[in-house]
C-alpha cells in the first residue's frame, strides 16, 4: 500500500508545482521571490523523495509487483514532464527540453515493449538512472536560476549549462535503451519473415 501511494503522490506533487510555478513567475517570469523559491525546492524535493523511497519501501516490505515495476516509470515520466514544461512555459528552461525528455520516454516504453515480448530483463538500466539524477537535479538548479539568490546576469547562462546538461543524458539514456533493445527487434522481426 505505502511503495503506491508514494509512486501515486508524485502526480499531484507535480501538478502542484506546476501551479505553483505559474504563480511564482508571476509578472516577472524570469524570477520568483524567495518564498516561493523556498517553497519550489520543497515541492521539488518531495517529488524525488517519493521516487527514491517507494522502490526502497516495496523491497522492504516485499511488496514488489509487476504492475508497480510498469507504474513507477510512468510516474516518473509524468510527472517529471509536468515539471519541466511548467518551467518551460515560464521561461525557466527551452522547451526543446521537455520534448527531447518525452521523446526519449515514448521510445523507451516501446523499447521496453519489445524487450518484454522477448523475454528480456525490462528494468530500469543504469542510463536511465543516472538520466534520472541529472533530471532531478536539474529541477532544483533551475529553480534556484529563479530565485533571489543568483544574480540575473548569471542565471541565463546557468539555465543553457542545465539544459544542456538534461538533454545529453536524456539522448545518453535513450542512445542505451536503443542499443539493448536492439536484438530484441531483430529477434522479433526474425520472427514474424520467418511465418
Amino acid at each position: 500500500m505505502w511503495p503506491w501511494m508514494l509512486t501515486l503522490a508524485r502526480l499531484p506533487l507535480a501538478g502542484a508545482f506546476a501551479v505553483a510555478v505559474a504563480m511564482a513567475a508571476g509578472a516577472e517570469p524570469a524570477h520568483a521571490g524567495a518564498a516561493a523559491t523556498v517553497g519550489l525546492l520543497a515541492l521539488a524535493a518531495l517529488i524525488e523523495l517519493t521516487d527514491l523511497l517507494d522502490g526502497l519501501v516495496a523491497r522492504r516490505t516485499q511488496s514488489v509487483t509487476e504492475l508497480g515495476g510498469l507504474v513507477d516509470p510512468l510516474c516518473d515520466s509524468l510527472s517529471r514532464l509536468t515539471v519541466f514544461f511548467a518551467a518551460a512555459l515560464v521561461g525557466w528552461v527551452w522547451i526543446g527540453v521537455p520534448l527531447v525528455m518525452a521523446g526519449r520516454d515514448i521510445v523507451v516504453a516501446y523499447v521496453r515493449i519489445v524487450l518484454a515480448r522477448t523475454g528480456r530483463r525490462t528494468s530500469a538500466r543504469l542510463s536511465g538512472k543516472l538520466k534520472a539524477v541529472i533530471q532531478g537535479a536539474a529541477v532544483f538548479v533551475l529553480i534556484a536560476a529563479a530565485g533571489p539568490w543568483v544574480a540575473p546576469g548569471a542565471a541565463a547562462p546557468l539555465r543553457v549549462v542545465t539544459a544542456a546538461a538534461v538533454i545529453a543524458a536524456t539522448l545518453w539514456s535513450l542512445a542505451d535503451y536503443l542499443r539493448g533493445g536492439l536484438a530484441a527487434a531483430r529477434e522479433m522481426m526474425a520472427g514474424r519473415l520467418s511465418d
